[in-house]
């Protein structure tokens, strides 16, 4: 029998349903509390007694409103300065952080062909839990004024988006290997066609991995998808043989947590036999193609066209494909541009407006980085010689070394499933 006093279990909006509602009943009783306040205070009466009767009322009721808002909203806004100040600032540290993740991969090729050693590092997956807290990775060199000033340079040249690279850093399959990988699949280059109009043979496509197109590197070894910023380093520091180093480990590793893994997905399907996963697909009703024509079938007859009326104007008015897609990258120039209260001048040598402005966000977005690097750079520095840590994402590594610590456990029951010591030295 069910229990009638057990709570219902808590849906994802309830939050926000009571978050809205809380603010706007403070509202209310903080705009209720204002007027009574305004209407019985002498001090008060007395200075509104100047002003014509018929428009105090309206006057105070909007002073009201704005007051409770004002106090409301409050935390959340000085959430939003404070966030604001420092979102330049951040993304200096995060460029900052750049120059070590380099030098961290270019420790993981010496590492996988077994030429470099390390306490912090027991199997492959370590160097993505130090991707994630690389400033205070033990084993890399500290960031010289050189490194800071080659990275600058590298701001002059290289105007692409994110800079802090939307890719994985450490990720060596994709940089070095031909596999298929996560990074390789969510870039993949448009098949070319010969002089013939026809494509090209499966040979030459299977080979034909993702690669930086960047108009300024086209001499980076073709079928790699890199970063920008390692292929200018490489390019002038000639650091380019890390790559080239035979990957020794990785091949081992795999070895050994084949069998762990296999052992494991087995135990799954035993689990699953009696317990068996809901297989059906999941619902999606995302985007016009989805939504229409579960409105049409299945919504109540009397009402769809009063709601796919209402979907069409929420579209035009909110979700303009036209507009979308030809102004999204202007209003984020605009959102960029926010802070430029200083004089700084438009992009040269582009007749269309539209690009002119995006590039002169860029221009400014790196203006700003090249004053703050410096100063990031100083704070670093302090941190290194007060024995201070410096800060990261302690969530996010947490959750980067579970996945190493699984990785190794795999390798460790391999080990022990062909009969050889439960050990990492191999």
């Amino acid at each position: 029998m069910e229990d009638q006093n057990a709570e219902e279990p808590k849906k994802p909006w309830d939050n926000i349903i009571h978050f809205e509602f809380d603010t706007a009943k403070r509202k209310e009783e903080i705009f209720k509390a204002t007027l009574e306040y305004l209407r019985t205070n002498e001090k008060a009466k007395n200075y509104l007694e100047q002003f014509n009767q018929e428009t105090i009322l309206r006057s105070l009721e909007s002073y009201a409103w704005q007051k409770a808002g004002w106090l409301v909203k409050k935390e959340h806004d000085e959430y939003w300065d404070d966030h604001g100040k420092l979102e330049d600032k951040n993304i200096a540290e995060e460029c900052l952080a750049n120059i070590q993740q380099k030098k961290l991969f270019d420790k993981q090729c010496e590492w996988r062909a077994e030429q470099f050693t390390h306490p912090a590092i027991e199997v492959v997956s370590d160097f993505a839990y130090w991707e994630q807290n690389v400033l205070n990775c033990p084993f890399i060199d500290p960031i010289t004024p050189e490194d800071v000033e080659l990275y600058i340079e590298f701001l002059d040249v290289y105007f692409g988006e994110n800079l802090p690279f939307i890719g994985h850093w450490q990720d060596y399959d994709t940089y070095c290997t031909d596999k298929v990988t996560v990074t390789r699949m969510a870039n993949e280059p448009e098949e070319d066609e010969d002089e013939d109009g026809e494509d090209e043979d499966d040979e030459e496509l299977d080979n034909d991995d993702d690669f930086y197109s960047d108009e300024d590197d086209e001499d980076e070894e073709e079928g790699r998808l890199m970063p920008p910023w390692y292929s200018f380093w490489e390019e002038r520091r000639g650091a380019g043989n890390y790559r080239l180093l035979p990957d020794v480990r990785g091949p081992k590793e795999r070895i050994y947590s084949r069998p762990a893994i296999d052992e494991e997905q087995a135990a799954n399907r035993e689990k699953f036999k009696t317990n068996p996963p809901d297989t059906r697909k999941f619902l999606n009703l995302f985007g016009k193609d989805k939504l229409l024509p579960f409105i049409e079938e299945y919504e109540d007859p009397a009402q769809v066209n009063e709601i796919l009326k209402a979907y069409e104007v929420n579209q035009r008015v909110w979700w303009d494909k036209e507009e979308e897609e030809t102004m999204y990258w202007v209003k984020e120039a605009w959102h960029e541009l926010r802070d430029c209260h200083e004089a700084f001048p438009i992009a040269e040598g582009i007749t269309d407006w539209k690009e002119a402005l995006i590039q002169t966000a860029k221009n400014w977005e790196h203006h700003k980085l090249k004053r703050l690097i410096p100063i990031v750079y100083d704070e670093y520095i302090f941190r290194m010689e007060t024995g201070i840590e410096h800060p990261y994402d302690h969530k996010q590594a947490a959750t980067y070394r579970q996945f190493a610590e699984r990785s190794k456990a795999h390798i460790l029951r391999g080990r022990e499933l062909k009969d050889e010591p439960k050990d990492l030295n191999f």
